[in-house]
């Protein structure tokens, strides 16, 4: 009965025209698949972007938040916390926690901020850690500092600066896929904070139940993003995109374990689509360790990768001070992942989270072409007739009616 079972047809689902790309994990580390001949070794510790270098010294040094004390939203004003003061037990509330938030934790979160608003829907959802409210809220302001105007589906202004007008006439798209999503809070504040965005994607190998409340408390706080997200059950191995000149796409994620990363930064260098991603859980350290000797400030290497002797004693006063915070070796693996990112033709940018959040606190930001560049293309204009929907809902647009009051 089991073989008969084993041996009968499977049923195949329905599949729709698209065009459907498999990509492979990558065998080697970002590592390995830097090629760093001809580089001489000051070319080397260029390569360490400065923000990076800067947060190893003051962490080093400090063992503080790379932004300092004054962490605020750009949007919404300064991050209001509950003072100790004011409420017992507020001086023991760190962000770093990974304890989950609850409702008796929302008196914490206070203003009418959009950070203080998302916040208090999270609480009220009870489901998501503390350590990822703060982290993935950060890394959304990043994501939206970088890349706003690419996720605004609107009209620059004109000569005569009136407002944007809106795109969705001409079927002007602009979607978020949030991979290796897990919850998908990382895609619903990004259109949080991006209004104008048309859609989110969240994929991943499973859905959370941790994922519909999430997205049913901030609907009630933010009503707008209301049909703008959904969640597919899928292995990144098998990644359909469904793209065309009027979409503008965006990867996004936070904290992609291991070749994960390697995985999406793999996506966006064959796809051309621009990426923002928060590497972790750094593996296979083997190959870094040595490369991170050869990133460290000051230091001066031989073939082998050790440091002479002699230029050890020529060595002043301030390059011990920097040479004292070297370079780790997964800063090295982010920093091979960059430098193969660039020369695949992106534009990247580097930031960095509070340390105080989370020692994985480097992000990745590649564009192909400019950041700061607006694609304003209008190559296809409307047809009569034709509405502008969501690449996510397509299948639900087919069955809905044209609305006659769409005139008025």
């Amino acid at each position: 009965e089991l073989r008969a079972h084993q041996s009968s047809p499977a049923r195949v689902p329905k599949t729709k025209t698209c065009t459907t790309t498999a990509f492979a994990r990558p065998s080697n580390s970002a590592v390995d698949r830097l090629d760093l001949t001809g580089l001489s070794e000051e070319d080397v510790r260029a390569l360490v972007p400065q923000a990076w270098r800067e947060d190893t010294t003051n962490a080093s040094s400090h063992g503080m938040a790379s932004r300092g004390e004054g962490w605020k939203d750009s949007r919404g004003g300064p991050i209001e916390l509950a003072k100790k003061n004011e409420h017992p037990g507020a001086e023991s509330f760190h962000k770093s926690s990974r304890s989950c938030l609850t409702q008796r934790d929302a008196w914490r979160f206070q203003g009418d901020g959009l950070f203080a608003q998302v916040a208090r829907a999270v609480c009220t959802a009870d489901v998501l850690p503390r350590k990822e409210l703060f982290e993935t809220w950060e890394a959304a302001l990043i994501i939206t500092e970088v890349f706003g105007d690419r996720l605004d589906s609107r009209d620059e202004k004109n000569a005569d600066g009136d407002e944007k007008e809106e795109k969705e006439e001409e079927g002007k798209h602009t979607r978020v896929l949030d991979l290796a999503g897990g919850h998908g809070f990382l895609a619903l504040c990004v259109l949080v904070l991006n209004p104008h965005c048309t859609s989110a994607l969240v994929v991943d190998r499973r859905k959370p139940d941790s994922y519909g409340k999430l997205l049913t408390e901030l609907t009630k706080a933010f009503p707008k993003i209301h049909g703008r997200a959904r969640f597919e059950q899928a292995s990144l191995a098998g990644v359909c995109f469904e793209r065309d000149e009027n979409e503008t796409a965006l990867l996004v994620s936070v904290h992609a374990c291991g070749t994960l990363s390697d995985l999406i930064l793999q996506i966006a260098s064959e796809s051309k689509i621009s990426v923002a991603l928060v590497p972790c859980c750094h593996r296979g350290l083997g190959s870094a360790r040595l490369l991170a000797k050869r990133l460290s400030v000051g230091s001066v290497h031989t073939k082998n990768g050790d440091l002479h002797e002699n230029e050890k004693s020529k060595m002043n006063a301030d390059t011990k001070a920097s040479a004292q915070s070297e370079i780790s070796a997964p800063t090295a693996v982010d920093v091979a992942r960059v430098t193969l990112l660039r020369r695949a033709g992106f534009h990247v940018v580097t930031k960095t989270l509070p340390r105080e959040i989370t020692p994985e606190n480097r992000v990745i930001l590649g564009a192909f072409g400019e950041i700061n560049e607006v694609d304003n293309t209008d190559n296809n204009q409307k047809k009569s007739g034709e509405r502008a929907v969501s690449p996510g809902w397509v299948s639900v647009n087919a069955g809905v009616p044209e609305s006659p009051w769409r005139w008025f």
